[in-house]
């Protein structure tokens, strides 16, 4: 459930020129390649041995000592390492890399913040920032003057400001984020931004912000995508099952809830990411 995060390399063993091959260091925590949320008390697990047991085992320690907490206090790839030595002083290091990741709420800077419906995605009013949920890469950045009729579709209604970002991190890591309506973006396609990162600007005027998920790289929201949008002429006159699982996303990082319109009988993919549990 907490897979994900950018690739590392596979976890490496170094022995000295005369260590035994029979002398081995078991990493069961940290995992290689795993991904941790930020601030999670991840404690380390590891043992040493030689021909399966431990008694010509003298030295077996981590970067932190067995049973304490790994290093999750900053975003980023970490590296943990544990070195044996034996009673014939032969040694061996193993190291392993693992990613952390933090979301953070993309409206917490709002002023004003006031939850509407919950439709392709989820609308709210106010004024002021609008921040990346995660370390993400901008896809998509610009404005397109309208016509309201083919938002959700291809285009923003006027003034429509719109954002589309691609999230590297986490349980959601290669999953896209989309932002619209009236804001000014702040950010250029191409950009890396780091969580909390400013990439729009919300204006207190309708039509007020949309987020939710895209489809990919370009402004199509996912609902749209499945064919999940409202028929008729307004395409987020119910709440789609796309609208409501970004919703429990946001509430997930202290947003408030947008208000549920009809619910369509509608699920989102197989093996779409759950929401983890807290730190």
């Amino acid at each position: 459930m907490l897979g994900g995060g950018s690739p590392v390399s596979a976890g490496t063993s170094t022995p000295a020129a005369s260590a035994p091959a029979s002398l081995k260091i078991t990493l069961l925590s940290p995992r290689n390649g795993a991904s941790y949320p930020r601030g999670s008390r991840t404690v380390a697990r590891f043992r040493c041995s030689e021909d399966g047991s431990t008694s010509a085992i003298v030295s077996c320690t981590g970067t932190v000592p067995r049973g304490h907490v790994i290093d999750t206090r900053s975003v980023g790839t970490k590296s943990f390492a544990v070195t044996a030595v034996d009673t014939s002083g032969n040694s061996v290091t193993q190291t392993v890399h693992y990613s952390v990741w933090a979301y953070v709420n993309p409206l917490r800077a709002v002023a004003g913040l006031h939850a509407i419906r919950i439709d392709m995605g989820v609308d709210y009013s106010g004024s002021g920032p609008i921040l990346a949920m995660g370390r993400a890469r901008v896809i998509r950045a610009g404005y397109v003057p309208g016509p309201a009729r083919c938002w959700g579709r291809t285009c923003a209604p006027a003034p429509g400001g719109w954002v589309v970002y691609q999230l590297l991190d986490g349980p959601f890591a290669g999953k896209y984020v989309y932002a619209v309506e009236n804001i000014t973006v702040t950010v250029k396609a191409g950009q890396i931004v780091r969580q909390g990162q400013r990439i729009a600007v919300l204006h207190p005027q309708s039509p007020n912000l949309e987020i939710g998920w895209a489809a990919g790289g370009d402004a199509e929201t996912f609902a749209v995508a499945r064919k999940h949008e409202c028929p008729g002429p307004d395409p987020g006159c119910w709440s789609s099952i796309e609208g409501r699982n970004f919703n429990s996303f946001l509430m997930w990082l202290g947003a408030p809830s947008g208000f549920l319109q009809q619910t369509p009988s509608q699920r989102m993919p197989h093996g779409w990411p759950r929401l983890p549990p807290r730190p």
